[in-house]
């Protein structure tokens, strides 16, 4: 499938979370596609919020924006883990409403954090 696809990954060899989102909507064109901005302000919202965590996380997170493809990936201090874990909840709940709404457009990797054991407590 073309289009923006949004994946987030627990990286157990690492204790470290991960956010991927890339390519183009294809709802319009580029640089007025709607579907593409929200995707955009999804990503770049839970890097910020990933970036602000600080001295929770136990070094700095990667963040890579390169031609609207934007990749996270943290490692959160064990302690603060589920607010780590929340801010790409979050942003995972966001693609998983644009998926629904736009399935020939954005595609979502979920088969981590909706079934996650520490959400269901």
């Amino acid at each position: 499938m073309q289009g923006v696809n949004a994946m987030f990954r627990e990286v157990p060899e690492t204790d470290a979370i991960e956010m991927r989102v890339q390519g183009h909507a294809g709802f319009a064109e580029l640089g007025r596609d709607p579907v593409c901005a929200g995707a955009s302000v999804l990503a770049m919202t839970a890097a910020q919020c990933i970036e602000s965590m600080g001295k929770k996380l136990q070094k700095a997170p990667k963040i890579t924006i390169q031609g609207g493809n934007v990749r996270v990936v943290a490692k959160p201090r064990p302690e603060y883990r589920a607010e780590a874990m929340h801010i790409f909840y979050m942003a995972q709940v966001g693609f998983m409403l644009l998926s629904e709404t736009y399935p020939a457009n954005v595609s979502l990797d979920s088969s981590l954090f909706v079934h996650h054991p520490e959400w269901n407590e």
